[in-house]
């Protein structure tokens, strides 16, 4: 019974991520103001971290990252495809890049309940709205030729067997065709996985 608090604790944001208020916009900045966390303004992010964003450190993203961001996705302008590869490549090095900016010990995937509230550690939450940060920061600098964001999406509800996860999303802005990015099973510095939204769903 002791570790049905440390549970509620860990999961209770994650169902509260993924009820929207009536009526809510899809733009997904209103997401972000509907948990009551920071949307990116410019090149300033407010980066979630101790689970559910209970911790949080305001970074202004530095040249470099964005300036290899740049350089990636520019050269990336071949097709859908190749864009969410490069894509891949920008959420690999901005992981990273929040590792070692938030100066704790490296996020451990899958957010253990264990780690719950410690600094660096990041559940789904924290991952999709930081992730969907850096999409929007990229959306914003004109990066994004093939792709829009839209507000994170979730999956589980515990009653189907399945534990709540949420994931930052993009779509296609041709045929709408909506895709996964996840970094949530992976260590920093590793590729997330971008997979169609309609096959994350239907993980576990």
């Amino acid at each position: 019974m002791r570790r049905m608090p440390l549970l509620i604790s860990v999961f209770l944001p994650l169902l509260l991520a993924m009820a929207p208020s009536e009526g809510a916009a899809l733009e997904p900045r209103a997401w972000f103001l509907e948990q009551g966390y920071v949307p990116p303004a410019g090149d300033r992010i407010v980066a979630c971290h101790g689970y559910g964003c209970s911790r949080r450190a305001v970074l202004a993203m530095d040249a470099p990252l964005l300036g290899r961001a740049s350089a990636l996705l520019r050269a990336a302008r071949g097709s859908p495809a190749q864009e969410r590869r490069a894509l891949g490549e920008v959420v690999r090095l901005y992981t990273s890049y929040l590792a070692r900016r938030l100066g704790s010990p490296p996020d451990v995937p899958r957010s253990p309940p264990s780690l719950s509230g410690v600094g660096g550690q990041m559940d789904c939450v924290d991952e999709s709205a930081n992730t969907t940060s850096l999409l929007l920061v990229l959306q914003d600098r004109g990066l994004l030729a093939y792709h829009e964001v839209e507000r994170p999406a979730s999956r589980g509800l515990f009653i189907d067997g399945r534990y709540p996860h949420t994931t930052a999303v993009i779509a296609e802005k041709g045929n709408r065709l909506e895709w996964a990015v996840d970094p949530w099973a992976r260590a920093p510095g590793e590729k997330p996985d971008i997979l169609p939204l309609s096959r994350w769903r239907q993980d576990s």
